[in-house]
């Protein structure tokens, strides 16, 4: 391969604008990065940031002239999207789609055979926040090491767990409005309940971040005094089910990945008061 490796991104939605960021910014260049056409807006923009980064006549090109193609589709168009387009068994491919394994993909794919799966997250366009990567490829490795967190698992299962896990990133903000909008009703201004709870919870996710290689179970405990305000708040919420339904929601999500569930698929308790 050549000093600069040609990538090529199929699908350029929010995720592939952020990652292209990722792999083009902070005034280091690891790739030749071509682009389909399909969101002219998020492409031409991009083409017009980055030296490195060409917008495609259509997807084919794309596949013509990579070395490594990403696939950023929406699962409902990719069997439609790569069922017209012909690669190469020298090519590797990078899927960032959640709900389709390798196995699923080498079909659609082959002669390729050397297939990666990744899981960004949008601060990855400010090299940030994890990168959870399954692959045998060490090249795909290095060009991905540093724009994040690098986190590789073993089993491609993993990446499931995963995704079923990044579904909770509006469960996250929607807790900090909750708090949020208790404040107000108790007099704060909004700007000074938003910097209250927006600065509270950067902290905690920083002590997480900084101590890493301990259980979230410890943390819990350093942080409530006996008999305190923070033991008594965590004891509640425990005893009313809060952490059993977020595992319980959690394998919804899980069972709406494997097919089963829908979006439209309640918990149990939830069917009974949406009734």
């Amino acid at each position: 391969m050549s000093e600069l490796p040609k990538i090529g991104i199929i699908g350029v939605g929010t995720i592939a604008e952020a990652l292209t960021h990722g792999l083009c910014g902070f005034g280091e260049r690891r790739g030749e990065i071509l682009l389909s056409p399909r969101n002219e807006t998020i492409s031409s923009r991009l083409a017009l940031r980055y030296p490195d980064v060409q917008v495609a006549a259509d997807n084919q090109a794309v596949v013509d002239g990579s070395e490594i193609v990403i696939l950023a589709l929406r699962p409902q168009v990719t069997e439609q999207v790569l069922s017209m387009l012909r690669f190469r068994s020298d090519q590797k491919i990078v899927s960032l789609i959640a709900t389709f394994s390798v196995e699923r993909l080498s079909a659609l794919v082959a002669p390729a055979s050397d297939i990666s799966r990744l899981i960004p997250l949008p601060p990855v366009a400010e090299r940030q926040g994890p990168l959870t990567l399954y692959t045998q490829s060490e090249e795909i490795a290095r060009l991905l090491d540093g724009l994040g967190r690098l986190i590789r698992v073993e089993e491609e299962a993993h990446l499931d767990l995963v995704s079923a896990v990044t579904s909770l990133m509006g469960t996250y903000f929607g807790m900090m409005g909750a708090v949020d909008g208790w404040l107000i009703e108790g007099g704060f201004k909004p700007e000074a309940s938003r910097a209250l709870v927006g600065e509270l919870f950067f902290l905690l996710a920083q002590a997480a971040e900084k101590r890493s290689e301990e259980p979230f179970s410890r943390l819990s405990r350093e942080y409530s005094t006996a008999g305190g305000l923070n033991e008594q708040a965590w004891r509640e919420l425990q005893a009313a089910g809060w952490a059993n339904q977020i595992q319980a929601a959690l394998d919804l999500v899980l069972d709406r990945i494997y097919g089963p569930a829908t979006f439209d698929t309640r918990l149990p308790l939830n069917r009974v008061t949406a009734d």
